[in-house]
């Protein structure tokens, strides 16, 4: 049974987001930096709002915040127990958001006993996948999970439409599943600068250089429809464990002359708006903050019907084309027609203004509604 009752004569709620172990600042560190930010902006009169970071970042965002930042100083899942239920204990909180199924975990069993009316976790990524490729850890954890920790938590929030109807049936059939958006950063109000001095069509891919981000089956779709494509360009934009093998796979293919890996960048804009189309080929997603951040600059998208998240976003044909995940024919196939398609100006309106309810704004306030079906001592806003 889920405690709901706050016994703490504070005028705000103290809303805390734990943030796990993790080597770099990017995925689920920057959403919580940015809706805890914004929860702060907007609804900062009834929460007092706080970020518990297990590691510490050398990163410039996090050196004043809106929020309160805690560092617990902790590096690995192992170990953690303590030092987060210390802290959840020292600052009296009264909702405690928790991302993925093992920190979920090992967050509600360090805070058991203490006075935590709501615990809501929180699921990005592909549950589905960590739970069939884990540990045996991690089955353990999933496990327990769905048997205990699901029934006893205030809810479940979850990153996409899909994530969401997936948990419901398969992960927290006993509490409610609540839809909340990722806020997708800004990517300005300049309209696209595709180029002028050829013919070429240009294929954009933004993500880390890894398996699940499927780029080995992008260039393989590639040699397999270039002979019926215009002069045409690949720019992968992305560091990662496969990018060795991702180069080999090139000259292999022949695609040498084609393709340009430019490693790294926190800034994807710029090719966002030199691009014709965005392909997103993952084997998996949780969300695809990606395809959102392409739609701001109005370019069209070309992605795998993966779970979770494409489908979510890609909803209409102005806005871009779904093919069979993991399937570099269906992906040649796309190729073509995106090619044949091209990026028409009427389109590139539509995908703009699209792309408006992934706003940092728009996010907040789904996250805020969420919370709110969960907390009924919330106020409505």
């Amino acid at each position: 049974m889920v405690e709901t009752i706050v016994t703490s004569t504070r005028t705000r709620l103290r809303l805390a987001y734990f943030v796990p172990p993790s080597r770099h600042f990017a995925g689920i560190e920057r959403v919580v930096h940015e809706i805890a930010s914004g929860m702060v902006e907007r609804y900062g009169d009834v929460l007092d709002v706080h970020v518990l970071f297990a590691s510490d970042y050398d990163e410039p965002l996090l050196a004043s915040t809106r929020y309160v930042r805690h560092v617990l100083g902790v590096d690995r899942l192992r170990g953690l127990a303590i030092a987060l239920r210390r802290r959840v204990a020292a600052e009296d909180v009264d909702i405690l958001v928790c991302p993925q199924i093992e920190a979920s975990v090992i967050a509600w069993i360090a805070t058991r006993g203490l006075r935590l009316p709501y615990f809501v976790p929180h699921l990005h990524g592909n549950p589905r996948l960590e739970e069939a490729d884990g540990t045996r850890r991690t089955r353990a954890a999933f496990a327990l999970f769905r048997r205990v920790v699901a029934a006893r938590s205030a809810g479940v929030l979850a990153v996409s439409p899909s994530l969401a109807r997936y948990a419901a049936t398969e992960l927290a059939p006993t509490r409610e599943v609540a839809f909340a958006r990722n806020p997708v950063r800004a990517m300005g109000t300049k309209l696209r600068e595709p180029s002028t001095d050829d013919a070429r069509f240009h294929l954009l891919c933004v993500g880390r250089l890894s398996r699940q981000k499927g780029q080995d089956i992008l260039l393989r779709a590639l040699a397999l429809a270039r002979a019926d494509l215009p002069p045409v360009t690949l720019t992968l934009v992305g560091s990662g464990p496969e990018e060795a093998s991702l180069q080999e796979a090139c000259t292999r293919l022949g695609l040498d002359d084609v393709v340009e890996f430019i490693g790294y960048t926190s800034e994807p804009e710029a090719y966002f708006r030199a691009a014709d189309c965005l392909v997103l080929p993952s084997r998996w997603e949780g969300f695809g903050v990606v395809l959102v951040e392409a739609l701001q600059t109005g370019l069209p998208l070309l992605a795998a019907d993966c779970d979770f998240g494409p489908a979510d976003v890609i909803t209409d044909a102005r806005i871009g084309e779904l093919v069979a995940p993991n399937d570099e024919h269906a992906l040649a196939e796309g190729l073509k027609r995106a090619a044949a398609r091209g990026c028409d100006g009427e389109g590139e309106v539509f995908r703009r203004e699209a792309a408006k309810s992934y706003g940092p704004g728009e996010a907040v306030r789904s996250q805020y509604d969420a919370l709110r079906r969960f907390v009924p001592l919330l106020p409505g806003r």
